[in-house]
């Protein structure tokens, strides 16, 4: 059976470097048929210093795969986040996403690509920096069972929909879900982000709240 899936949710926080509130809006189309799913998401800019208001695109493809009788999901996946006119920033890389009762862990590896997309005289014909093999994690605990209707998770891992973050700036999210039918769940999320967790030092670098709903069409 084909179903497909929307997602919806808001960001409100601050950073060392938002200048203030910034306040954030995305969305995600999903089609599962059978063991292959596909994903596209946009994020929207209402207020930030950002000079995109179109500042995300994130496209996935995965398939659920049994090895052994034990089940997980391969996928791979492309992130665009466009920071001004003058830069933007591109992800791609594989992930392994395993759930088990009440743990969900994913890991996997990504191609980063930072591009200067003005030219400048001071700037060389070089205008791109590469990053590769860098480690994606994600570890998270649940309270109750994964399909339980309700539940409050906690999670450390460098992964969001529109942001790969270094190895050593890990962020951790606070997360209850309810699902008040089977074709609706609505989501709140708290995230902190410091600088250098893994590091000698550690700084508060930002927070923020995401609250979202997801539906599931058919």
């Amino acid at each position: 059976m084909a179903q497909t899936q929307v997602s919806v949710y808001t960001d409100l926080g601050r950073n060392n470097v938002s200048d203030g509130l910034f306040i954030k809006t995305a969305g995600f189309a999903q089609y599962q048929f059978g063991k292959y799913k596909c994903e596209a998401g946009i994020q929207v800019d209402f207020k930030s210093n950002n000079e995109k208001v179109l500042s995300g695109y994130n496209f996935k493809l995965s398939r659920n795969c049994l090895i052994r009788n034990f089940p997980l999901e391969v996928e791979s996946f492309y992130i665009l986040t466009p920071f001004s006119y003058l830069l933007h920033e591109t992800n791609w890389g594989l992930l392994i996403n395993i759930k088990l009762i009440h743990f969900a862990i994913i890991a996997g590896t990504d191609f980063r690509t930072l591009t200067i997309t003005e030219s400048f005289e001071e700037i060389s014909t070089n205008n791109k920096m590469h990053e590769r093999w860098n480690l994606m994690y994600s570890f998270s605990y649940y309270l109750k069972p994964l399909d339980n209707p309700w539940n409050i998770s906690l999670s450390i891992t460098d992964i969001d929909n529109f942001v790969i973050n270094q190895e050593s700036n890990p962020v951790i999210n606070l997360r209850t879900s309810y699902e008040p039918g089977s074709r609706l769940n609505l989501f709140i999320e708290s995230w902190y982000k410091s600088a250098g967790a893994f590091n000698l030092a550690s700084n508060y670098f930002g927070f923020f709240f995401r609250t979202g709903i997801i539906w599931k069409i058919n």
